[in-house]
């Protein structure tokens, strides 16, 4: 009786045991799936796109929004496509004033804009320089301290742009011992920083200064090339010159499109100082400059197209060329323009047009200036005098950079 009882109750048993895993396993599942439940409930959305996904991107190994926001301004290449970047990171925080990741992207596009703000002074685009200038105190006035982060992280376009920020006054309150400071820290490495941090030594420390302009200038940077160039020319207190020095620097400077640079390497080429004479090369180099705004070759282009030397003579063009220079405030272009519209181009003259020129040109030491309008104020029919007369007054030469 007992082991009959007993073996009913094995099998009562083991006939229970199965359904009782069975419900454990299906309760453990439905906990499990509870959980999971509750974590996404209590997980918030993303407000952008910028924000959505950096996290779990990192975790999976993708690259995050930030990262590919980050890498395509590295691709940009104009300041259209720079606006759009900063367009679309200021519509992100707008939409959630707490949004790190479009703060980021702004910062950067920040230092994006420095950097080219530093390439455009080097070749002396100052259009495009004051454009980005205007745009760093418009659109980045709250990035300077997260700047100041990236900084610290060891970017060195970051110090550098902090460098910027400094120095004008924009993004940052001016400081132009801390502007000096940045520039420093990263003028071995950057050579727009090396030009600046030389600007700096100047003054205090002239032989560190030229140091580092050369620096800059082995390192590429234009305006540092063009600087080296004009103190070969025996400029910046130094005494003699050294032609073949000056056109090695000022042909690497003018080939990046420096004006400066190309007006005294054209004057180098036609005169033959230096190496060999290439008037036709000087002649195109003197149009490239003139074109991009340098006085000194807009004058000199007009003497060549007044005179005829090596182009045929072609007096309109000639007072073009010299009312362009003028206009950019070029003393002796002052001058040629007044003496033009004095003497008449192509059988028309203009008193009233010459007197204003040449009133220009006599303030800025200009003496043969009070010449003209003597003879213009007696309105005599005398031949005007030789400072009239002559075919061009002002011949090609060495003019200082301004």
């Amino acid at each position: 009786m007992i082991l009959r009882g007993l073996a009913m109750g094995l099998a009562l048993f083991w006939a229970v045991l199965p359904a009782t895993a069975a419900t454990s396993a299906e309760q453990k599942k439905a906990a499990k799936a509870k959980t999971a439940a509750k974590g996404k409930a209590a997980r918030p959305k993303a407000a952008t796109k910028l924000k959505a996904g950096s996290k779990a991107a990192a975790k999976a190994g993708k690259e995050s929004p930030l990262s590919s926001a980050v890498a395509r301004l590295g691709k940009i290449r104009t300041e259209s496509e720079l606006q759009k970047e900063v367009a679309s990171a200021r519509n992100a925080v707008a939409g959630d004033p707490g949004n790190v990741d479009a703060k980021e992207i702004l910062a950067r596009a920040a230092i994006v804009a420095s950097d080219w703000l530093l390439a455009a002074e080097a070749i002396g685009n100052v259009a495009k320089a004051e454009r980005l200038s205007a745009f760093l105190r418009r659109d980045f006035s709250d990035v300077g301290a997260r700047v100041q982060r990236i900084a610290q992280q060891g970017d060195p376009k970051a110090r550098q742009a902090l460098g910027v920020f400094y120095g004008r006054g924009v993004v940052l309150a001016r400081d132009t011992e801390k502007s000096c400071a940045e520039f420093k820290a990263v003028a071995d490495r950057l050579p727009g920083a090396g030009w600046h941090w030389a600007q700096c030594l100047l003054e205090s420390s002239p032989d560190e200064s030229w140091v580092q302009m050369e620096r800059a200038a082995l390192g590429g940077h234009a305006a540092a090339q063009e600087w080296i160039g004009r103190r070969c020319l025996g400029e910046f207190g130094t005494t003699g010159k050294d032609f073949a020095c000056a056109r090695e620097w000022l042909s690497q400077s003018a080939s990046q499109g420096r004006p400066r640079a190309q007006t005294l390497l054209a004057y180098l080429m036609v005169s033959g100082q230096g190496g060999v004479t290439d008037a036709s090369r000087g002649f195109r180099l003197y149009q490239l400059a003139a074109e991009n705004g340098d006085p000194d070759a807009q004058n000199n282009l007009g003497e060549i197209y007044e005179s005829g030397r090596g182009v045929e003579k072609n007096p309109a063009l000639a007072l073009q060329w010299y009312e362009r220079g003028a206009a950019s405030g070029h003393g002796s272009a002052q001058f040629n323009a007044g003496r033009m519209w004095a003497i008449g181009v192509s059988g028309k003259s203009d008193p009233a047009k010459a007197r204003v020129w040449l009133v220009q040109a006599e303030n800025k030491g200009i003496k043969q200036a009070r010449q003209v309008l003597d003879w213009l104020d007696q309105q005599s029919s005398v031949a005007a005098p030789e400072a009239v007369s002559k075919g061009g007054v002002t011949e090609l030469k060495d003019s200082k950079a301004k």
